[in-house]
């Protein structure tokens, strides 16, 4: 494996660990549906995560990381 591979796989990881932690503090005070919307994701993808800990499928969670970054950072516009 080459030192990118390497690099992209640890992100995507890390990645992954950050937006479960998110969602699964945060899951009262989000709206779920209006989330998946705003990714185009299907419908229940982050509910059946939340309610069933069905894992997320790895081309959604950089998507998932944008959007919470995105909520989260409170930058006046």
């Amino acid at each position: 494996m080459m030192l990118e591979e390497v690099v992209s796989t640890k992100k995507i990881k890390n990645n992954r660990k950050r937006v479960e932690k998110w969602l699964l503090n945060n899951q009262r005070y989000i709206n779920i549906t209006a989330i998946e919307k705003e990714i185009s994701a299907p419908k229940g993808l982050v509910q059946k995560f939340v309610k069933y800990d069905k894992k997320i499928n790895d081309k959604w969670i950089e998507p998932l990381y944008s959007v919470i970054k995105r909520f989260t950072s409170f930058n006046l516009r």
